[in-house]
C-alpha cells in the first residue's frame, strides 16, 4: 500500500462518527508508528509525514467535531513514536492544538490540553517556552472578559500543567489562585466543575510542597475558605457577581471549593474512600479513580522483569486503553491515589471553622438546583469523616432524614442519595446503628418483592446494592439479621454487576451469611450457564426462588457476567468441577469473543483454586483428570483462536500452579508452536513459560532452547530491520532470566554477537536498550564465570559513550550495577 493511501486509511478511521472505529483507527495509528514507521526510509518517512500533517491541518479547520477529535488523536499517536523528536516536526503541532483551545466541544478541548502538555515535554521541544506561553495565555484568558470557551480551555490547560509539570506550575501559583476563582464562579456549571478539577491539581502541587519548617503560612487555602464562605451571603458579590449568575450557582461554586479543601485535609479518608469505590463495578468510569486494566501484555511482561519498569518496555496494552479511554471519555485525566497528600495548614482551617461550614453547607438541602444537590451529595460523607463525634452529635439525623427523603425522586438524585448514605455509614461506622433500621425498611421496599406477577420486572437500581456493600463494611456483621431477610429478594432481582460485587463483599465482611449466598448464587449461576439447577447438598437454606426469566437470559452480557462472578466469587466449600468442566468444553470454544475471554480466566482461577485446596499427598484422579483434560482444551485454544486476545489470556493464565502438567511432553509441543505466533506478545509470553519449564523436563527443553538461541543470536546478528533486532533481544533476554543453566555454558559467543550490536549506529533506542538490558541479565547469570571480566574494558568505554544519550542513560546506570557485581 502506497504513503498516501496508507495515510488516507488512518485520517477514514480517525474522521468516523462511529466512536469504536475511531477509537480502532487511532490505536492502529499509534501501533503502526511504535513499529512500522521505524523501519521506513528517510524519504517515505518525510512523505508520510507530510501527506498526515496536510490531513491534519485540514481536520483541524473543520466544522465537523468529529474531525477535530480525529486531528488531536493523530497528533497523540504520531507524537509517541521515536521519529517525531524534532522541531520542524513538533512546531505545526503546537498551532494546531492552540487553535483547538477554545474549542465549542469540551471533549475535544481536554484531549487538545492533555496533548499540549504531553508534547511540550518531549525531548527537542522547547517545552519551557511552550509552557511559559500556554500558561500565560490560559490566565489572560480566564482574567478576561468572560467567553465561555475561552474560559473553559484556559481551566483544562491549567489542570494538565499542574499535573503534568507540578515544579512549573507551583511557581505561578499565586497567579492561579488569583484568576480560578473566575471561572469556580462562572455561570455555566460544567465550568464551574471542571474548574473545581484544576483547583484539586493545584492544592495537590501545594500539599505536596508544604513543610513544617516554612516561615510563613501559605494564604491560598485561607483564600479558598474565604471564597467559599462568602458565596453562602444573600447575594453574589466580587467575582461572583458575573452576567447571569444566581445564588444557587454562587453556592455550587462554593460547595465545589470546600469539598476540594475537605479532599486536602483528610488523607486517612480519601485513601478508604478510593479503596470502597475501587470495588463498585463501575469504578472504571470514575473520573477521579485510577483505572487498572489487568489484560495488558505490556503490564504482564514488565513483571517478568521487575526490576526493569515502563522506560523499557513497550505497554502495547496499556497504550491501547489509555487512547481509547481518552477517545471515549475526553481524556478526562484520573488522580492517581498516590496523590492522595493532605495540608496541615487547610486541615486546621477546617477544624476551627467545622461547625459554621456544617451549618451553611447543611442549609443548602432545600435548595432546588440538582447541581447544589448533588455537590451536597458528594461533601457529606466528607463532613461526616471529618469530625465524626461533633457530625454524629448534631448533624448526623438530620443528614439521613434529608437522604432518605431523597430516595422517592428523581433517579439521579436517588442513585447518589443511596450512595450517599453508604459513605456517611462507613464515616461514622457503628454510630449508624439507630438508622440502619430505617435505611434497610427503605433498601426493602425497593427491592422486587418475592414473587412478581408481571414478566417483565422494573430494572433495579445498582446504587440500592452499592448501599447494602457499604453498609456491610461499616457495621459488618450487625446487618446480618437485615440482609437475611431482604436475601430472597436480592437473588431473584436477577443477575447483575451491582450485585455480584455486593453478594461478594457481604460474604467476606458478615461471615454468617457466606453459606446462604454462595448457595443461592450457585443456583443463579447454573441456571445461567448449565441450564439446569444445581443440587446442593447439605444446603443451609429453603431453597431461593429464582427469577423464571432467568432461563431465557442467554445474551453475551449475561453469560460473560455469570463467568465473570464465577471467576471472583470465593465457593470455598464447594465442589466447582463440574463448571469447570463446562467452561472447558463449552464456552472457551464459544463464538463470541468476550465469552471465551471471561471463560479463560474463570477457568483457570477455579481449577488453580482446586489444586490448592487439595491434599498434595492424596489428589483425586477426578482432580487429576480435569486438570489433563482442561489443559489440553486450553492450549488446542491457544494455538488455534483466530483472536490474539484470547491466546495472550490463555498464556497469562497458565501460571506455576499447571507447571507439572505443563511439562508434559504434549503439553510442552503445545506451547514450542506458540513460539512461532505472529504476535510478538504471545511468543514473549511463550518464552517465559517454557524457559520456567525447563528445569521440570530438561530433557525435552533444552535441546529445542538451543536451537531457539541460536536462531535469535542469527537474526540479532544478520536481521536488516530494527525491529526484528529489537525483538530477538527481548526474547535472548527472557531466554537468559528463565533458563540460566542453559545460558551459562554460551556465554562467549552470546556476548561476541551482543557486545558489538552497543557500537553500530541504529536508529532505533529499542534495539540498544534490549541489547543492554541483555547484557544485564547476562552479568547476573554469570555463575561465577570470568567471561564478562574479559569483555569489562570493550563495555565500560562503549558504556561511557551510550550515557550521553538521554534515552538509554537509566539503562546504563542499571547496567554499571549488575556489572560490577
Amino acid at each position: 500500500m502506497s504513503t498516501a493511501a496508507l495515510v488516507q486509511q488512518f485520517v477514514a478511521g480517525l474522521k468516523s462518527r462511529n466512536r469504536n472505529v475511531q477509537n480502532k483507527a487511532a490505536q492502529d495509528l499509534f501501533m503502526y508508528v511504535k513499529t512500522e514507521l521505524r523501519e521506513m526510509s528517510q524519504e517515505d518517512l518525510v512523505a508520510f509525514f507530510d501527506d498526515f500533517n496536510h490531513q491534519i491541518f485540514s481536520m483541524v479547520n473543520s466544522a465537523d467535531i468529529n474531525d477535530k477529535k480525529g486531528a488531536v488523536l493523530a497528533i497523540k499517536c504520531l507524537i509517541s513514536g521515536d521519529v517525531v523528536n524534532t522541531m520542524k516536526r513538533i512546531s505545526p503541532y503546537y498551532n494546531h492544538l492552540r487553535t483547538l483551545l477554545p474549542s465549542n466541544d469540551t471533549t475535544v478541548m481536554e484531549i487538545a490540553a492533555r496533548t499540549l502538555v504531553k508534547l511540550a515535554n518531549l525531548p527537542g521541544s522547547k517545552g519551557a517556552e511552550s509552557i511559559d506561553f500556554d500558561i500565560k495565555r490560559a490566565f489572560e484568558m480566564l482574567s478576561g472578559d468572560r467567553q465561555e470557551y475561552r474560559r473553559h480551555a484556559a481551566v483544562f490547560i491549567l489542570r494538565e500543567l499542574a499535573i503534568a509539570m507540578p515544579t512549573y506550575f507551583y511557581q505561578q501559583i499565586s497567579t492561579f489562585f488569583d484568576n480560578i476563582f473566575n471561572a469556580i464562579f462562572d455561570p455555566k456549571a460544567a465550568i464551574r466543575e471542571s474548574a473545581g478539577e484544576a483547583l484539586r491539581a493545584a492544592l495537590i502541587v501545594t500539599s505536596q510542597r508544604e513543610s513544617t519548617k516554612q516561615s510563613t503560612e501559605p494564604q491560598w487555602y485561607k483564600t479558598c475558605y474565604q471564597e467559599a464562605s462568602a458565596s453562602f451571603v444573600a447575594e453574589p458579590t466580587g467575582t461572583k457577581d458575573q452576567k447571569g449568575m444566581t445564588r444557587d450557582d454562587c453556592i455550587h461554586g462554593g460547595l465545589i471549593i470546600l469539598n476540594e479543601l475537605f479532599r486536602c485535609s483528610h488523607a486517612a479518608w480519601e485513601r478508604r474512600y478510593a479503596t470502597l469505590k475501587s470495588l463498585l463495578p463501575d469504578a472504571q468510569h470514575n473520573k477521579f479513580g485510577e483505572v487498572i486494566h489487568s489484560g495488558s501484555v505490556g503490564s504482564q511482561l514488565t513483571t517478568l522483569v521487575p526490576r526493569l519498569k515502563a522506560p523499557f518496555i513497550s505497554k502495547l496494552g496499556s497504550t491501547h486503553m489509555h487512547l481509547d479511554h481518552d477517545a471515549q471519555h475526553g481524556g478526562t485525566h484520573k488522580f492517581s491515589s498516590a496523590t492522595v497528600l493532605e495540608s496541615a495548614y487547610s486541615r486546621e482551617i477546617l477544624t476551627e471553622n467545622y461547625i459554621n461550614i456544617c451549618d451553611n453547607v447543611l442549609e443548602q438541602r432545600t435548595s432546588k438546583s440538582p447541581y447544589v444537590q448533588q455537590a451536597l451529595l458528594h461533601i457529606l460523607p466528607r463532613l461526616a469523616a471529618f469530625n465524626r463525634e461533633v457530625f454524629v452529635q448534631r448533624y448526623l439525623q438530620e443528614c439521613v432524614s434529608h437522604l432518605l427523603s431523597i430516595v422517592p425522586r428523581k433517579e439521579k438524585d436517588r442513585n447518589i442519595a443511596y450512595v450517599t448514605i453508604g459513605y456517611i455509614a462507613v464515616a461514622v461506622e457503628r454510630d449508624i446503628d439507630k438508622h440502619l433500621r430505617t435505611i434497610m425498611c427503605a433498601i426493602k421496599i425497593a427491592l422486587p418483592p418475592k414473587i412478581t406477577p408481571s414478566k417483565r420486572k422494573a430494572a433495579i437500581d445498582p446504587a440500592i446494592f452499592h448501599c447494602i456493600t457499604l453498609l456491610a463494611h461499616a457495621v459488618k456483621s450487625g446487618i446480618t439479621e437485615d440482609v437475611r431477610n431482604i436475601l430472597e429478594q436480592m437473588f431473584f432481582s436477577g443477575l447483575s454487576p451491582a450485585l455480584t460485587v455486593c453478594l461478594r463483599e457481604l460474604a467476606e465482611n458478615v461471615p454468617h451469611l457466606k453459606s446462604a449466598i454462595a448457595e443461592g448464587l450457585i443456583r443463579v449461576l447454573s441456571q445461567v450457564l448449565m441450564n439446569k439447577p444445581l443440587a446442593i447438598p447439605y444446603q443451609t437454606l429453603a431453597t431461593i426462588p429464582l427469577d423464571p426469566s432467568i432461563n431465557l437470559q442467554h445474551d453475551v452480557p449475561t453469560v460473560v457476567l455469570a463467568l465473570k462472578t464465577l471467576g471472583s466469587f470465593n465457593f470455598e466449600e464447594q465442589n466447582m468441577l463440574d463448571f469447570v468442566q463446562r467452561c472447558a468444553d463449552h464456552f472457551i470454544n464459544h463464538d463470541q469473543q468476550e465469552i471465551r475471554l471471561e471463560a479463560v480466566q474463570t477457568c483457570t482461577r477455579l481449577l488453580k483454586l482446586a489444586v490448592q485446596s487439595a491434599d498434595s499427598t492424596e489428589s483425586s484422579n477426578t482432580l487429576s483428570e480435569t486438570v489433563s483434560h482442561v489443559i489440553e482444551r486450553l492450549l488446542i485454544v491457544a494455538i488455534t483462536d483466530m483472536d490474539c486476545n484470547v491466546r495472550i489470556r490463555i498464556l497469562r493464565s497458565l501460571d506455576e500452579t499447571f507447571d507439572a502438567e505443563l511439562a508434559q511432553p504434549e503439553s510442552l509441543s503445545a506451547l514450542f508452536i506458540t513460539l512461532n505466533d505472529e504476535i510478538f506478545e504471545i511468543r514473549e509470553l511463550a518464552m517465559v513459560t517454557v524457559g520456567r519449564l525447563s528445569a521440570m523436563n530438561p530433557a525435552y527443553v533444552m535441546p529445542k532452547l538451543r536451537k531457539i538461541m541460536i536462531q535469535l543470536l542469527t537474526e540479532l546478528e544478520h536481521s536488516g530491520m530494527s525491529r526484528n533486532k529489537e525483538q530477538s533481544a527481548r526474547m535472548l533476554d527472557h531466554l537468559i532470566i528463565s533458563t540460566p543453566r542453559l545460558i551459562s555454558s554460551y556465554m562467549h559467543p552470546i556476548l561476541t554477537i551482543l557486545v558489538p550490536k552497543l557500537r553500530e549506529a541504529d536508529p532505533n533506542p529499542g534495539v540498544i536498550l534490549n541489547v543492554l538490558r541483555a547484557i544485564g541479565d547476562l552479568a547476573e547469570v554469570n555463575g561465577g564465570s570470568n567471561e564478562m571480566e574479559m569483555w569489562a574494558d570493550d563495555l565500560l568505554s562503549i558504556l561511557l559513550e551510550c550515557w550521553a544519550t538521554l534515552v538509554v542513560r537509566k539503562n546504563v546506570a542499571w547496567h554499571f550495577g549488575h556489572s560490577a557485581n
